[in-house]
């Protein structure tokens, strides 16, 4: 594991190289919110391939990338992203890649996809946030995302994250086997607390990715994944999760396939949303699947 960084536009993007680098990359990959790269290397390491992981903008050791107060959609991300492939990609491969993603890392990268039919030759997406037209329209309405900050659980409790901590080592206590990482084996956790916290002038250590930044993107919901979708790759694959508080529906799972046909859409109603995070062999073979495939 190998940490770089590349400029774009207005700051500089923080990303980190899996296996060997003297290989040309084959996998590109972008986290979940309130994530980071080094979250998921318990998944790209193990691939024996040459993969890139970013940390989006405001996450990790891209946090100093400037963050607008007030953003309706991700399309700053896919911007990011599109920047990424078009700037620096050709450096490190002289073919297309995979792209890959979690959550709205997954949304992301399918927004991105458009600009990159002839960068991209597989797609695969862990649960990609995938709502309703209505929930989606209530970002662009006036007060509509102050409304979802204060209404919809998970950004509501995003803004209200603990986000000091007296060591890397009290941040493990507090979430170890609590909320969102019950399950998740205690090196995953630490890879997240490894690039999720840093240290400040006080001694003290915080989250990279400020809870008032991790709120606001997801109280961003109007962008259209579905318009984006019909340019993904045949060699795609959706794994959508249940869990307590899914992130799809039956219709919105239904309008991706309608999207792109040919692509592999999948719903699992036993596996929660971070499953990725917990069942980290199983999100490896689904990368497997889809890199052998090109």
């Amino acid at each position: 594991m190998k940490r770089q960084t590349y400029p774009l536009r207005d700051g500089d993007l923080s990303a980190l190289h899996f296996g060997d680098m003297s290989e040309p990359v084959r996998l590109v990959f972008l986290h979940a919110n309130g994530f980071n790269a080094e979250s998921y290397r318990a998944v790209l390491e193990p691939l024996g391939v040459h993969s890139v992981a970013f940390d989006m903008r405001g996450h990790g050791q891209s946090r100093d990338m400037p963050q607008p107060s007030d953003i309706p959609n991700w399309h700053i991300f896919r911007d990011d992203c599109v920047e990424f492939f078009e700037r620096h990609l050709p450096a490190l491969t002289d073919g297309s890649v995979v792209l890959a993603g979690h959550s709205f890392g997954a949304v992301s990268a399918i927004l991105a996809a458009p600009k990159l039919t002839d960068k991209i030759n597989g797609y695969v997406g862990f649960d990609p946030v995938s709502v309703p037209f209505l929930f989606r329209l209530t970002s662009a309405l006036p007060g509509g995302r102050t409304y979802m900050k204060k209404r919809v659980p998970i950004a509501r409790n995003a803004g209200r994250r603990k986000s000091v901590f007296d060591s890397p080592n009290a941040a493990f206590e507090r979430w170890q086997g609590r909320g969102a990482f019950k399950g998740m084996a205690d090196d995953v956790l630490r890879d997240y607390i490894s690039g999720g916290l840093v240290k400040r002038d006080d001694g003290k250590w915080e989250l990279a990715c400020r809870p008032k930044w991790e709120q606001a993107i997801f109280a961003a919901q109007w962008h259209n994944l579905f318009k984006a979708a019909r340019e993904l790759p045949d060699n795609s694959k959706f794994i959508y999760a249940g869990g307590r508080a899914p992130v799809s529906t039956p219709g919105t799972r239904r309008a991706v396939q309608k999207a792109q046909p040919n692509i592999q859409v999948s719903f699992d109603p036993k596996l929660g949303h971070l499953f990725p995070l917990i069942q980290t062999e199983f999100a490896a073979d689904a990368l497997r699947e889809v890199l052998a495939a090109v």
